[in-house]
């Protein structure tokens, strides 16, 4: 297991889309992702560090306000590539069934995460599969 992978993919989770602070997230952005990073999930594709900050800030401000995310379960790793799942929750209510739930899938080069790929896999309100 490489710990580089590890820490880049829980901050990730938890210092980029758990971070409410802007300023903060910026600075953990700039340090862990390439310049030119990728970043799809289901709806679009996003390039560049400034890119996935802005919409990382646009969804915590928008439909992910107020919500946190939890790790849900360990880091994996093949190779270069990591996986981490994660929850959604409503404050106060962890130990409950998780408003969202997915996982994170990321390419690491060059000791910085180049690709993200987050894909979802229970929304609110959507029955499951």
């Amino acid at each position: 297991m490489n710990p580089n992978i590890t820490r880049l993919m829980q901050e990730n989770l938890l210092a980029v889309f758990n971070e409410r602070d802007g300023q903060q997230r910026l600075e953990v952005v700039r340090r862990n992702y390439a310049p030119d990073v990728r970043w799809s999930d289901a709806e679009e594709t996003v390039v560049g560090q400034d890119r996935l900050h802005e919409k990382a800030q646009a969804l915590l401000d928008g439909p992910l306000a107020g919500l946190n995310f939890v790790q849900s379960g360990p880091v994996r790793q093949t190779a270069n590539m990591g996986f981490l799942a994660f929850d959604v929750f409503a404050p106060g209510s962890a130990g409950t069934e998780p408003l969202i739930s997915g996982f994170d899938v990321a390419i690491v080069e060059n000791e910085r995460i180049a690709q993200l790929f987050t894909v979802v896999t229970k929304e609110p309100g959507a029955s499951p599969a």
